[in-house]
């Protein structure tokens, strides 16, 4: 549902407003983390998981059955992905290109956190949406430039390390 006007806010310690939506989007983003990290870590499944991220053919020959696994995986992605659609739907403007607008921050924020590290994709995407909004929000770049700051981001963690911050070395 749309709504008309001014949307109320919630002053928070530090100069922090925050639309109630925000509030609500950022309970479930945390909720949603932990219970990705609860599956991959407690679960048989989620251990199967990772056993085929790191090394499919060994995992076949201990016994995972892989296209379970696979199957799984991809049932897990696409309901994150939902949620987090209509997550977004809740907070910004929907627009046919705004996959598009996302994609690199996105992107940006995978490499920056590791390949294949749960917890770095978490710190990398904070890390780049904290970094976009606090060079925008004191006076660095114009906002029509924010998306630019995640292409920045990018090319100096590929430079200093290509791996990501909690990525494996190769």
């Amino acid at each position: 549902k749309y709504t008309a006007g001014i949307r109320e806010t919630v002053d928070l310690p530090g100069g922090i407003r925050l639309v109630t939506d925000q509030l609500f989007i950022i309970a479930a983003a945390l909720v949603l983390a932990a219970s990705v990290a609860l599956l991959l870590y407690r679960t048989r499944t989620g251990r199967a998981m990772r056993a085929m991220a790191n090394n499919p053919d060994l995992a076949r020959v201990c016994g995972i059955v892989v296209a379970d696994i696979t199957r799984w995986t991809w049932m897990v992605g696409g309901a994150l992905i939902t949620v987090a659609g209509v997550l977004l739907g809740l907070q910004s403007q929907l627009s046919p290109d705004l996959g598009f607008v996302l994609l690199l921050p996105i992107f940006a924020a995978a490499i920056m956190g590791g390949i294949g590290s749960p917890a770095g994709a978490l710190i990398g995407g904070l890390s780049v949406g904290v970094i976009s909004e606090v060079t925008v929000a004191i006076g660095v770049i114009s906002p029509g430039y924010k998306t630019s700051v995640a292409f920045v981001v990018l090319i100096l963690i590929i430079l200093i390390r290509p791996s990501g911050l909690f990525g494996e070395r190769a």
